[in-house]
């Protein structure tokens, strides 16, 4: 059965990776970034917005960019295959 869905399972798995990554709304909505939940987005944005920190700011944009970039990329690479596109 695995090896049947193998397809649906890495697409839904690199989905949830790029998403998690991403959780600057969920995370600034429901608590603003204090009580322990800071993640790099909520970081970026103090740092680029809050403290005037532009080049730090910069610097964490661009490895939360490198870090979902490879996800993407095996997930549009899976959309092809399957015919998505």
């Amino acid at each position: 059965m695995i090896p049947f869905i193998s397809m649906t399972i890495l697409t839904v798995s690199t989905t949830i990776i790029v998403f998690t990554l991403k959780i600057f709304d969920v995370v600034m909505v429901m608590t603003g970034g204090q009580y322990d939940t800071e993640v790099v987005a909520t970081q970026f944005y103090r740092q680029f917005f809050m403290y005037r920190n532009f080049g730090y700011g910069s610097t964490l944009a661009i490895v939360l960019l490198i870090a979902v970039l490879p996800v993407i990329i095996i997930n549009l690479r899976q959309f092809r295959k399957q015919g998505g596109f």
